[in-house]
């Protein structure tokens, strides 16, 4: 899990897990529901891994939106599913470059034998 400020920078990572754990179950065991409940007002981008923390942490952590239909939507609910999904997307990529930023950073590739050309 990386938190980054609104420019992608990284401020805070936390321990890894197994890839077996739920991301959720991740955030849960480190308390962080827990601060972000009792917490100061912030908002969270996240991914859909953390679907259900928005009403854990009062609309804190902002997840993109649940698809409620499978199969049939009505084109007004695909209109708007999308909207809001591009949405969250947009406003969320500076989380993924911080994340990404992280990935190649090169001590930490060498530790986890990640080969480099």
């Amino acid at each position: 899990m990386v938190i980054t400020d609104g420019e992608g920078r990284m401020l805070w990572c936390s321990p890894t897990q197994p890839g077996s754990c739920a991301d959720i179950t991740h955030a849960r065991k480190l308390g962080l529901v827990k601060l972000l409940a009792d917490g100061p007002a912030v908002e969270i981008l996240a991914d859909a891994g953390y679907q259900g923390l928005e009403a854990q942490t009062g609309g804190r952590v902002v997840t993109p939106p649940h698809r409620k239909f499978k199969k049939n939507a009505p084109d007004w609910y695909e209109e708007m599913y999308e909207r809001k999904r591009k949405a969250h997307s947009s406003r969320r990529i500076r989380v993924e470059h911080g994340i990404a930023h992280l990935k190649n950073w090169r001590p930490l590739a060498r530790h986890l034998g990640a080969a480099r050309t």
